[in-house]
């Protein structure tokens, strides 16, 4: 039983992992080092192809997409199956990602708070853990989910790995997040993928007829 549910586990046990340690002062030297380092290497070119990608980790925006993906194969389908997914994915990254950005409380990169490096520390930060980095697992999983067959191998491999490595390393770049905020995103998008991924959709994913 543990075995079958080692992704789920391996996620969280290295998300508390990794918070007890920021949280002991572990990895803030490498925190800082990384947003200076992104600081002094803004490359006009990467900056600007930077900016254009932020659109993919923004759930307000592509949460909206994959429901209107899920609304349409709705009607195609003649059932409301491919939709339970993504409203499913939605409602539990609220649910999850809401409370422990508010109980992290982790100031931004470039906020003007004392040591914003900090977990617990700034009780209006929302830096940890990564929203961004956990939207580009867990919706477009979700988004992979309800496509099913419909989606070539390629396809697949660019929403479950191009995307989250895109949004992870424009985020960092940009100074919007520190990289251990990613790590943490990333980890609780698997969990909550890996989570909506075991629930018996009763042929959500398949095609009609």
């Amino acid at each position: 039983m543990i075995r079958e549910w080692w992704p789920e586990t391996g996620a969280l046990a290295g998300f508390l992992a990794l918070t007890a340690a920021l949280a002991a002062g572990v990895f803030l030297d490498v925190d800082v080092a990384v947003r200076d380092w992104c600081d002094t290497h803004q490359v006009w070119l990467a900056h600007f192809l930077a900016r254009g990608m932020i659109v993919l980790g923004s759930g307000n925006l592509v949460a909206p997409a994959v429901f209107v993906v899920a609304v349409a194969l709705a009607v195609w389908r003649r059932s409301v199956r491919p939709v339970l997914p993504v409203v499913a994915a939605v409602v539990l990254g609220n649910l999850v990602l809401v409370p422990l950005k508010m109980v992290a409380d982790r100031a931004a990169p470039h906020s003007p708070a004392p040591d914003p490096e900090r977990l617990f520390h700034w009780p209006p930060g929302w830096s940890y853990p990564s929203g961004h980095a956990a939207n580009s697992v867990y919706l477009y999983g979700a988004l992979a989910l309800i496509l099913g067959g419909l989606l070539r191998p390629a396809a697949r491999r660019v929403l479950r790995v191009a995307v989250p490595v895109l949004v992870s390393a424009t985020f960092v770049y940009l100074g919007y997040h520190w990289l251990t905020d990613i790590a943490a995103g990333l980890l609780i998008g698997l969990l909550l993928d890996r989570l909506l991924h075991r629930v018996p959709w009763d042929g959500a994913t398949s095609r009609r007829g």
